[in-house]
């Protein structure tokens, strides 16, 4: 590299000026942003220098260098000078510099403005500040750094720092370079120097700071910081960003962000809990409803199990009762018939005395014909009894005309037979409404299957599958879980349910397929082999693994209109939906010439380009068959078809029992007809019976009516005949009650028998007293006076109802047990952890309650009392102190200030005048409303503090931390409003005579000239900056050098001179900038001048210069 050597050899009187003050004694430059192609060595005049040029020639970028060097890099911001100004686009950065950016252009492709270069490939740059005292010692810092490649990166730029007792060059620090940083090489050719690198210079500051005599760390700040200085206009401005070191408010927040995460979590598990507790409230109460449901149902089960032997024990004590009865009426009716037996025995003796008498008086012959007579008049009731049951016979046949005579009954006769033989055995009709009856019958025995399966196994899958997987399980001893029907996987979204019918249709073959594992296909392979099913089953190999499914062809597919229950099938369910029924779903059959696969909402199914089926063997949406998702839909569908059913079932049978009325009838109709055809005429003619006991009468009245005595017996005899008769007729009466006694008691007897029999074969378990008394309950509700007659009706109602009743709470089950699972799924779904060993099934329920429990009873107090106590220890930790440094914050900016009071006591301001600064507190209403939120979190008792208190204490304190953490504009400015306490207070300068009586105040919003302004914020900044730098006792800072950017742009020639003034008089070396202004009034500050310029913009050139005095 080239090496232009501009140095001027300062004036002998520079050299004793300030002895013993490290002063900047020269600046080196190498690629430095348009400092480029060479090394550039600028001498500094230890009195004062000025650095001047034009806009953009680089003077800035001089001082930019300088503060790189002694300016940790935490603090490090480029030509804030001009950044104050309006020149805000100039964003300036260590790679820039080391780029060599020189112009902004448009770049078409990337439609934004990009930097130009002038060293776009690898690369170095070196910076060397030399520092004198004045007695021949000097500090030499250096830094270094490396960039390859094209890289615009930080984070590929390596530096190093140097600090080396004595003289240092670039020249030499170049050979260094190359390909890198030797840091290795710089130690060995200056094995005295401090090297750091990698980023890493705490120690270098360190070490700059002990030789060159700055107090601590943030003089570094301030002297950089005055570099802009420019910028300032105001008290607040000077104090509040240059002089107050960032307040610990903010790492507080920070720190109490970073301490809240316990807190926040902590809180957060106690939320959980509460969530989950409610949460299991609810499933408590399904299970509580389950469970009563369950239980009604049983204890409705068992009692209907009971009826049957209680109505067979009940109907034993009824035939016992009554066979006890019927023992004493067959006793006393037997005792009648002995007596009816004694009266007409003695009632026939009295008619063979009159006999007898009548015999004595010559009646034999009268005794005889009154025989005839009485055959006679037998002979007339035979002929009635005859006609009356040939008139009965007759209106059965349907005839209501009797005939009268021989020739009318001949014809009657006649025309019966010509009608029986045209008659036929039974009619058609009947053999219809049997063949209905039969098959409404086998309907609804086939529901009642559906039913009791569906209840049985809860999924929708046909029983006759059902049962075959079932032996599977049971014989391979593997779980039925494992044997999942694809049905029981698929359910239809709810938004789709109008196209179930159709998507039943398409996917029917598959949802009826067994899905087995691979581990137990060989064992259900061999055992399907050995059995004879009766069915058609399909069952298909499910492997463990699957590949993703395959995107659905467009959003109208099949598959996306179900979804896969979660679980071991999922995955590959999913992936053959996808894979074999990708069927478009379309509402019109004009839509099938789009699509290879599709099916319309009316069931029809195109399954390739040529291919349409649709069966309508069964109705499209018939519920009962339909076999996806759960059995709640299939249930629902059969018990609406059974609903359906019972009635047509009812139907038929009241229609079968109509005809088989109507042909009882017909058959009675035959037989009364076939009676009337073998009756004869000469026992139906009354009138011949009667005519022959007329005349028989006769013929013994004729006998009988001369003589009185035969008269008189034989009207005894006739007295002692309707006696014997009546005794006669009350001993058959008598007979025919013991007969009916004898019979009923054998009846009941038998009756009773076969139930004692029954009852003790043990087929019937014996109820217990309860399930007794409540049966007993229940069959008095229905009748309240029960028979052995009415017994068995009275059993069927109480059956009845008790179905009913267990049917009603089956279903309340279900509902329950479809709420439990839900609840169980969403618990599961929300917080898979606490319920990692659960299921999401209604056998888990004990389990989710016992976690219920355990959280209402350990683990949501426990946790509320660890959130308590954390909440109280971390708002006075955090919270406490942030309050604490809060409202401390004004007396701590009160005793820094104080010291920068004694530093301008000592000095004059104006004539017999000094400053002395003043600190107001003056807090916003948002910094107000703060510091009351804080209080409201760390202030008050929290002994007796409860749970509501703490909560709402806890919503306050994360409120806050929010807005600490957020990186929301509006919650930025919030929280540098609210922590930034150096903007909780403003700043007053009181002038004071040397009385120390105030002669004028001036603040911040002062009316004020910009030159006063500048003057009165200089003057404070000087005395700040001597009271940094100054050692203990010593008036002269240690470290003399203060550069200023573009300073005193803002004020006259008057309080430019006077702010010159003041930092000469406070003992400080001034390194200017300035663009050519006010020249003539610094120069009895300076004696050297070096003029930047930048004539192509693209290489900075220096011209050193010296200002002498005249004598």
């Amino acid at each position: 590299m080239t090496q232009l050597d501009l140095t001027i050899e300062p004036p002998e009187h520079d050299k004793i000026i300030a002895p013993g003050q490290w002063r900047l004694a020269e600046v080196q430059v190498a690629n430095w942003g348009t400092f480029d192609q060479q090394i550039y060595r600028v001498p500094i005049s230890r009195k004062g220098h000025l650095v001047t040029g034009a806009s953009g020639s680089g003077k800035s970028s001089l001082l930019d260098a300088i503060a790189t060097v002694i300016t940790p890099d935490k603090w490090l911001r480029f030509n804030q000078a001009a950044q104050g100004s309006s020149r805000s686009t100039d964003q300036r950065s260590i790679v820039s510099y080391i780029r060599g950016a020189w112009s902004r252009t448009a770049d078409d492709e990337l439609d934004r403005v990009v930097s130009a270069f002038l060293r776009p490939a690898t690369t170095w740059s070196g910076i060397v500040l030399r520092y004198d005292n004045g007695t021949g010692e000097s500090v030499t810092l250096a830094r270094l750094f490396f960039l390859r490649g094209s890289s615009v990166s930080k984070s590929d730029l390596a530096d190093a720092c140097i600090i080396e007792r004595g003289p240092l060059d670039l020249s030499e620090l170049e050979r260094h370079v190359p390909r890198g940083i030797d840091v290795r090489g710089i130690k060995s050719q200056w094995p005295d120097a401090l090297v750091t690198s990698n980023w890493s210079h705490k120690t270098f500051y360190a070490r700059m700071r002990k030789l060159l005599g700055i107090r601590d760390e943030n003089a570094l700040q301030l002297l950089h910081k005055t570099q802009s200085a420019k910028s300032l206009s105001s008290l607040d401005q000077l104090f509040r960003d240059h002089m107050l070191e960032m307040p610990g408010t903010f790492a507080q927040a920070d720190n109490a962000v970073e301490q809240f995460g316990e807190l926040k979590d902590t809180h957060q598990h106690v939320v959980d809990l509460r969530r989950q507790r409610d949460h299991l409230a609810k499933l408590a109460e399904h299970t509580g409803t389950y469970d009563d449901a369950i239980a009604i149902a049983a204890e409705r089960a068992e009692l209907a199990e009971s009826v049957i032997p209680y109505q067979k024990g009940e109907g034993l004590r009824l035939a016992e009762a009554e066979t006890r009865a019927l023992e004493a009426r067959t006793s006393t009716l037997a005792d009648a018939l002995t007596e009816a037996d004694s009266r007409h025995r003695a009632s026939d003796e009295s008619l063979s005395i009159a006999q007898q008498r009548v015999d004595r008086s010559g009646g034999g012959s009268a005794a005889e014909l009154r025989r005839h007579v009485d055959a006679a008049r037998l002979g007339i009731a035979s002929s009635e009894q005859r006609v009356a049951q040939f008139t009965a016979q007759l209106k059965m046949a349907g005839i209501d005309d009797l005939p009268r005579s021989a020739r009318e009954f001949a014809e009657l006769t006649s025309s019966i037979t010509q009608e029986l033989e045209s008659l036929h055995t039974t009619p058609p009709s009947l053999h219809a409404a049997h063949a209905a009856h039969a098959e409404a019958k086998a309907e609804g025995e086939r529901i009642d299957r559906e039913l009791a399966a569906v209840r049985a196994s809860a999924t929708a899958v046909p029983a006759r599958l059902i049962n075959i997987r079932d032996r599977i399980a049971q014989e391979l001893s593997i779980p039925l879980r494992t044997l999942p029907f694809a049905a029981e996987l698929i359910q239809v979204r709810r938004e789709y349910a109008s196209w179930t019918g159709a998507i039943e249709r398409v996917l029917r073959p598959f949802a009826l397929t067994l899905l087995v594992r691979d581990e137990h296909l060989r064992e259900v392979r061999g055992w399907v082999d050995e059995h004879h099913l009766g069915q058609r089953l399909v069952y298909e190999a499910v492997s463990s693994s699957v590949e993703s499914p395959k995107a659905s062809s467009n959003d109208r597919s099949l598959v996306n209109r179900v979804e896969v229950r979660s679980g071991t099938f999922q995955a590959w369910v999913a992936r053959e939906l996808s894979t074999r029924y990708d069927y478009t779903c379309v509402e019109t059959t004009d839509e099938f010439d789009r699509y290879t696969r599709a099916v319309s909402i009316n069931g029809q199914i195109k399954t390739s380009k040529t291919r349409y089926v649709k069966d309508d063997s069964s109705a499209l949406n018939q519920r009962q068959n339909w076999v996806l998702g759960d059995s709640e839909t299939k249930l629902e569908a059969l018990l609406e078809a059974k609903k359906l059913a019972d009635p047509e079932l009812a139907q038929a049978a009241q229609k079968l029992d109509s005809l088989l009325t109507e042909a009882r009838a017909h058959d009675e109709r035959r037989g009364a007809m076939r009676a009337v055809v073998l009756q004869s005429w000469n026992d139906l003619d009354v009138g011949a019976a009667r005519l022959r006991a007329t005349e028989l009468a006769a013929q013994l009245d004729e006998l009988t009516r001369e003589n009185a005595d035969l008269q008189v017996a034989l009207r005894a005899v006739e007295t002692a005949r309707t006696q014997r008769d009546l005794t006669d007729a009350a001993r058959r009466e008598a007979r025919a009650a013991v007969d009916l006694a004898e019979r009923e008691l054998r009846d009941v007897r038998g009756a009773a028998s076969e139930l004692r029999a029954e009852l003790a074969s043990g087929k019937l378990v014996t109820p217990s007293e309860e399930l007794r008394a409540s049966l007993e309950t229940r069959f008095r509700a229905v009748q309240r006076k029960i028979s052995r007659s009415n017994i068995a009706e009275v059993g069927t109602t109480v059956m009845v109802r008790l179905n009913q009743e267990r049917s009603a709470a089956e279903r309340g089950a279900r509902e329950s047990a479809n709420s439990i699972v839900q609840s169980a799924t969403s618990f599961k779904e929300r917080w898979p952890a606490a319920a990692a060993d659960l299921g999401a099934n209604i056998d888990d329920r004990g389990g989710y309650l016992s976690l219920h429990d355990s959280i209402v009873a350990h683990g949501l107090p426990d946790h509320e009392h660890n959130f308590l106590r954390l909440l109280r220890e971390r708002s006075r930790e955090l919270i406490g102190f942030l309050l604490d440094e809060i409202r401390g914050a004004p007396r701590q900016v009160e005793e820094r200030i104080r010291e920068v009071n004694v530093s301008l006591r000592a000095s004059a301001f104006d004539a017999g005048t000094h400053l002395q600064i003043k600190v107001k507190t003056r807090r916003s209403e948002t910094v107000l409303r703060f510091l009351d939120d804080l209080r409201a979190v760390a202030g008050g008792k929290w002994i007796d503090d409860s749970l509501t208190a703490a909560e709402a204490r806890f919503s306050v304190l994360a409120e806050l931390m929010r807005k600490f953490a957020s990186s929301e504009h509006a919650d930025r400015v919030w929280r540098t409003e609210c922590l930034d306490t150096r903007r909780h207070v403003t700043f007053l300068a009181e002038e004071r005579n040397a009385e120390d009586v105030t002669i004028a105040t001036y603040d911040s919003g002062g009316a004020m000239s910009g030159g006063q302004q500048q003057k009165l914020v200089f003057f404070c900044l000087a005395a700040a900056l001597r009271y940094q730098l100054a050692r203990s006792g010593n008036d002269l800072p240690t470290y003399g050098t203060v550069v200023l950017d573009e300073a005193f742009d803002k004020a006259d020639t008057t309080y430019t001179r006077i702010a010159m003034d003041v930092f000469f008089e406070f003992g400080f070396h001034m390194v200017l900038a300035t663009p050519h202004k006010l020249l003539q009034t610094i120069e009895r500050y300076i004696t050297g001048i070096t003029s930047v310029a930048n004539p192509t913009r693209r290489q900075s050139e220096l011209t050193e210069l010296e200002w002498t005095e005249e004598p």
